[in-house]
């Protein structure tokens, strides 16, 4: 699973508006902040906005700032702005494949990317900011298989 460009700017942009919920800051001031074309913050800000997200302000002293507070807003939301969906293998999100009704493998696949969607969706842009997810399911906290 790769995370795409769209994503992970969409997120550092959310961040950055997390930093000052009520401040309403410009695409430039993003851009510069964030090493990010204005233009491009701009086209991300249609489907992140029209999400429920963040809300544009017109003006001269426009720009964008969060819709809701950042304890509200999920990693899944952003994913569901994007209309993106996490894909483990092609067969998950029901691809073509002649084995999908047969596979072994499939349900492992389908729980994977449920358990993904549903951390996702626990983890906040305040926790992000705080650090403060759970990291209990860190590589350092998870004891490798015993081979047989």
């Amino acid at each position: 699973m790769k995370i795409n460009t769209k994503l992970r700017y969409g997120l550092r942009m959310l961040l950055a508006l997390a930093e000052e919920p009520d401040k309403v800051r410009s695409t430039a001031e993003l851009g510069e902040a964030m090493r990010v074309s204005p233009k491009y913050l701009r086209k991300l800000a249609g489907p992140m906005e029209k999400a429920g997200l963040i809300d544009s302000v017109q003006g001269i002293y426009g720009g964008y700032r969060l819709q809701m507070s950042p304890d509200r807003i999920s990693i899944q939301m952003l994913f569901s702005a994007f209309s993106e969906k996490i894909r483990l293998s092609h067969c998950v999100n029901g691809d073509t494949c002649p084995l999908f009704d047969a596979c072994y493998a499939r349900p492992l696949w389908d729980y994977l990317v449920d358990l993904i969607e549903c951390r996702f969706a626990s983890i906040t842009l305040t926790d992000i900011i705080q650090r403060t997810f759970d990291r209990s399911l860190s590589p350092e906290n998870v004891q490798p298989a015993r081979r047989m």
